[in-house]
C-alpha cells in the first residue's frame, strides 16, 4: 500500500490538471537522470494530491523553473492536511545527472551493493545460508565467503529470516559488468485486468503499459524465480563460535534439478488486502488507476484512524463487489467531527 498519509506523489503526473501552470511535475524515472538546480519546500493545508501538486508547481514558476519532482511530503500529526511538501527544480535545458562516484563496503575482496543499485542490475547467481552469525560483519562475511567462491564482484543480501538461534538469508551475486534488469514500470497494467488484456490486443504503445514477460518488479527481487533459475539450495552452515574453527557445510536437497520455467510476468509489488476467508485484492497507484476504466464507484463514510483500516475496509467493499483491483480516488473529510467519506474505484 502506498500510504494515504504519503499519498501517491509520483503518480499524480499522470491524472492532475496542471497544465495551466508552466512548471509540470516530473516523474522519478524522468528527474533520476536531470541535475537539479534547487530544491525547495511548500507549507500549507492540502486537502488533496492536487492541491500541494499544484502549490509546487505555482511556487517552483516563480523560481523558473520549468519541472519539478516531489521527494516526499511530511504530515502534521495532529492534522492530516497540514503538509510540508519538498520538491526539486529543474530548468528546461538541465544537464544530465553526474554520476557520482561510488563507495561501498567490501568483505572478503567483495563488493556489498545497496538495494537501489542492486536492484537495477541483473545477478547471475543467488546465494542461500543458514546458520549462526553473532554480528552483521559475520554474516556479511559468510555471504562474501560465498560470493568470492562463486566468482562474484558485488553481493546484495536481501531477505533474513530468523530460524531461532539461527539466521537465514538471501543473497544476489553480480559481475563487474553486470546487465541492466528489464524492469516493470511502476504504474504498469496489470497483465491479468480487463484493461491489460485490451491493451495487449491493441498492441503498440498500449501494449507497452501492460506488466510484460520477463521483466521484472522495480521494488523487489523475486527469490523463488531466481532459486528455480539458478537451481540454487539453501547451504546450512555449522559455525563454532572459534574463528580457527573449520566450517562444515551441508546443503539441504533441492525438490528439482530442472530450473523451473517463469512465462508470466512477475507481478508488481502492490498493496494486498486479505479477507478472513482467503480472499485477496490488490490496490492500484493513481499512475496505473489512470490507465484504466473502472467499471463502478462506491464510497463509504466512517470513522477510521490509520491508513490500513481505510485500504482494508476500501479491499473489502471492493471485493463484495466482484472487482480484482480497486484504487482510492479521493478520502473527504466531513466539515464537521471526526469521519471522512472514501470513494473508491473498482477494476475487473
Amino acid at each position: 500500500m502506498i500510504s494515504l498519509k504519503k499519498t501517491l506523489i509520483v503518480a499524480t503526473i499522470a491524472a492532475s490538471p496542471i497544465s495551466s501552470f508552466a512548471a509540470q511535475q516530473l516523474n522519478e524515472e524522468q528527474a533520476k537522470d536531470l541535475q537539479s538546480f534547487k530544491q525547495i519546500t511548500v507549507r500549507g493545508a492540502f486537502y488533496t494530491d492536487n492541491d500541494y501538486v499544484m502549490a509546487m508547481s505555482r511556487a517552483a514558476d516563480k523560481e523558473g523553473a520549468s519541472a519539478f519532482y516531489i521527494t516526499t511530503t511530511n504530515i502534521s500529526p495532529s492534522n492530516d492536511t497540514l503538509r510540508i511538501v519538498y520538491a526539486k527544480l529543474y530548468k528546461s535545458d538541465a544537464p544530465k545527472a553526474v554520476e557520482v562516484a561510488e563507495n561501498f563496503r567490501k568483505f572478503e575482496g567483495v563488493f556489498e551493493y545497496p538495494k537501489s543499485k542492486a536492484i537495477r542490475l541483473e545477478p547471475f547467481n543467488i546465494v542461500r545460508i543458514r546458520g549462526y552469525f553473532p554480528s552483521e560483519i559475520d554474516l556479511n562475511q559468510a555471504v562474501a565467503k560465498e560470493a568470492l567462491a562463486k566468482g562474484a564482484y558485488a553481493f546484495y543480501i536481501d531477505s533474513r529470516s530468523e530460524l531461532g538461534s539461527n539466521i537465514q538469508v538471501a543473497a544476489y551475486l553480480f559481475k563487474k559488468d553486470a546487465p541492466e534488469r528489464k524492469l516493470q514500470p511502476e504504474n504498469a497494467i496489470p497483465y491479468d485486468s480487463e484493461a491489460g488484456q485490451l491493451a495487449l490486443a491493441q498492441g503498440g504503445e498500449a501494449a507497452m503499459q501492460v506488466e510484460k514477460p520477463g521483466y521484472y518488479s522495480p521494488s523487489a527481487f523475486n527469490e523463488k524465480f531466481y532459486a528455480d533459475k539458478f537451481n540454487n539450495k539453501v547451504k546450512v552452515i555449522d559455525q563454532s563460535t572459534t574463528k580457527t574453527a573449520q566450517t562444515k557445510v551441508t546443503e539441504t536437497a533441492s525438490a528439482d534439478a530442472t530450473p523451473a520455467v517463469v512465462t508470466e510476468p512477475q507481478r508488481l509489488t502492490r498493496y494486498t488486502v486479505t479477507l478472513p476467508d482467503g480472499r485477496k485484492i490488490q490496490e492500484l497507484n493513481d499512475a496505473t488507476a489512470a490507465k484504466m476504466i473502472a467499471f463502478d464507484t462506491i464510497k463509504f463514510r466512517g470513522y477510521y484512524v490509520t491508513d490500513h483500516e481505510i485500504s482494508y475496509q476500501a479491499g473489502k467493499r471492493a471485493i463484495e463487489n466482484g472487482a480484482k483491483y480497486y484504487h482510492i480516488a479521493r478520502v473527504a473529510h466531513d466539515t464537521k467531527g471526526p469521519n471522512i467519506t472514501v470513494f473508491v474505484d473498482l477494476y475487473k
